[in-house]
């Protein structure tokens, strides 16, 4: 009787924070939810739910000094991941919208776990006590989760650029061998390409920068720092000497650093063979184990039946 007391509690508590900041925050933030994307956000529609819940401060007057001060370390290391995402133009939008997510994720895991073990108690199943703790586990842990993903978005981001940088280079070689100077190449190359890539993305902001009357040199080496690719750092500091210096064999400097990257993409390429081979190995395995059971289970009943 104790723990069907416990587990209604814990459904009827959950439940009941999800309700009051649904409408708490039912029609307060649809202009924020006009920029977001729902692919990116599959529980978009909650958000505003989040968003509510972290305009609550109350709670952070009850957190000690220490563990505040570990979670303004870990929101700001969430920060830099986002600004590496977003770039500093929607970094502090995607950070506030992050902040919502998160906590709305967090509380419809909660809600689920303390339902399902509510239902699991009241058909007299202990097990269903360890979903209602499970619930408490899950609003606190979850965030912590969904800030995880970021990692796997930057990864995703420095891959892509690795796979178009090298033909950026070769371009920019070619363009620079037949007499035009860098930043001219640059114009050109953005100018000729439409695609909404990440890396152009990031060459019409440095080359809005610098019409804008930021120096050269400073917005390619903020260029290099959002991108933060290795080879694309490497490449920058070769610019950037030759501006500074005026180094008259910058052409062939670029060649090999069109060699250095086409070997990047090479490597980069087979990561991404790697990465599908794993992913197509859980199906094969889920695969293989019905093929066994379509075999094996004839082969059993008849045994059985013979017994």
């Amino acid at each position: 009787m104790v723990l069907k007391i416990i587990s209604a509690w814990m459904c009827g508590i959950s439940v009941l924070l999800f309700m009051v900041f649904y409408f708490k925050s039912k029609g307060q933030y649809d202009e924020y939810l006009e920029y977001v994307d729902k692919e990116e956000y599959g529980l978009k529609d909650f958000i505003p739910i989040g968003l509510a819940m972290s305009e609550i401060t109350v709670f952070q007057k009850v957190i000690p000094m220490s563990l505040r001060s570990i979670l303004a370390r870990h929101d700001n290391q969430v920060y830099q991941k986002i600004l590496e995402i977003r770039g500093p133009k929607d970094a502090r939008f995607y950070q506030y919208i992050h902040k919502g997510y998160r906590l709305a994720v967090a509380l419809i895991a909660a809600v689920g776990a303390s339902l399902m073990g509510m239902i699991m108690v009241m058909q007299g199943s202990t097990d269903g006590m360890l979903l209602t703790v499970a619930s408490i586990v899950a609003f606190a842990a979850v965030p912590f989760l969904v800030d995880g993903s970021l990692g796997e978005d930057i990864q995703k981001r420095r891959l892509s650029i690795q796979m178009e940088f090298p033909e950026f280079v070769n371009k920019l070689t070619l363009l620079v061998n037949a007499g035009m100077t860098i930043s001219k190449a640059w114009e050109k190359i953005i100018n000729e390409n439409k695609r909404e890539h990440i890396l152009y993305r990031e060459m019409r902001y440095a080359l809005a920068e610098i019409k804008a009357g930021k120096p050269e040199a400073t917005a390619y080496e903020e260029f290099a720092r959002r991108c933060h690719v290795k080879e694309v750092t490497k490449f920058v500091s070769v610019i950037v000497m030759n501006l500074k210096r005026g180094g008259a064999e910058v052409v062939p400097v670029l060649r090999e650093q069109g060699h250095e990257c086409w070997e990047m993409r090479k490597n980069a390429a087979k990561e991404l063979g790697e990465q599908a081979s794993t992913k197509i190995l859980l199906p094969m395995m889920i695969m293989f184990l019905g093929i066994v059971l379509i075999v094996a289970t004839p082969a059993v009943l008849s045994m059985t039946s013979g017994m």
